[in-house]
């Protein structure tokens, strides 16, 4: 999906929500309840496509959050969807209980009403993940697209738009990472090292494709 594509999505699933007069967090977050910290929006997250593409949205305590963020999405790829001569830099420990196999791309912060603010990666204890290197996640980017049965299509619309016009900020988000990594913690289970790459979303230039 080139950048005006991406942009046409981004735009036309925004309008689509304003002119339904059912904003982007009211379709997150069920509007009859408060947002209930740790929980998994949806209950079981969104799961499209062939490559497994996958998100859910959570919120942090308000002292674990970074400054203007209400929540963030967890975006994802399936480990099935992985090449398979991609080789994971740390597995997933072996486990007795039941877990999805995931690939974790980035997290996407937004503000209380529903805009992007930052986009940040994450140590491989944090999401349970298959932490592969940051090039085989780079290749994949381009087929990121949760179109499918599941979730609400305007808001996976709006995600899918949101990582194919960001990707150059995701690549280098992911190159960090891998660095942050090698650097601190090549076991991926250091709780102290927990964000290892943050970068915040300037809209005028994602929208400008000047990101």
């Amino acid at each position: 999906m080139d950048h005006d594509a991406a942009l046409e999505m981004l735009m036309d699933a925004s309008m689509r929500m304003h002119d339904e007069g059912v904003p982007m967090m009211r379709r997150v977050v069920p509007s009859d309840e408060e947002t209930r910290l740790w929980t998994h929006y949806p209950e079981n997250d969104v799961v499209n496509g062939d490559l497994a593409c996958r998100y859910f949205y959570h919120c942090h305590p308000q002292e674990e959050r970074e400054f203007g963020e209400h929540g963030h999405f967890h975006i994802f790829f399936g480990k099935s969807g992985m090449a398979r001569t991609a080789v994971p830099l740390v597995p997933a420990p072996k486990s007795t209980v039941k877990r999805a196999d995931v690939v974790h791309i980035a997290a996407l912060s937004v503000d209380t009403n529903g805009l992007p603010v930052r986009w940040f990666t994450v140590n491989r204890w944090v999401t349970d993940e298959w932490l592969f290197p940051a090039q085989d996640i780079i290749s994949l980017l381009p087929k990121f697209n949760l179109a499918g049965s599941n979730g609400d299509p305007l808001v996976n619309d709006w995600i899918t738009a949101m990582v194919q016009l960001s990707q150059p900020q995701i690549e280098e988000l992911l190159t960090q990472r891998d660095a942050e990594l090698a650097l601190r913690d090549p076991s991926g289970e250091d709780r102290a090292a927990e964000i290892l790459s943050l970068a915040a979303i300037d809209l005028e230039a994602l929208l400008g494709g000047d990101n």
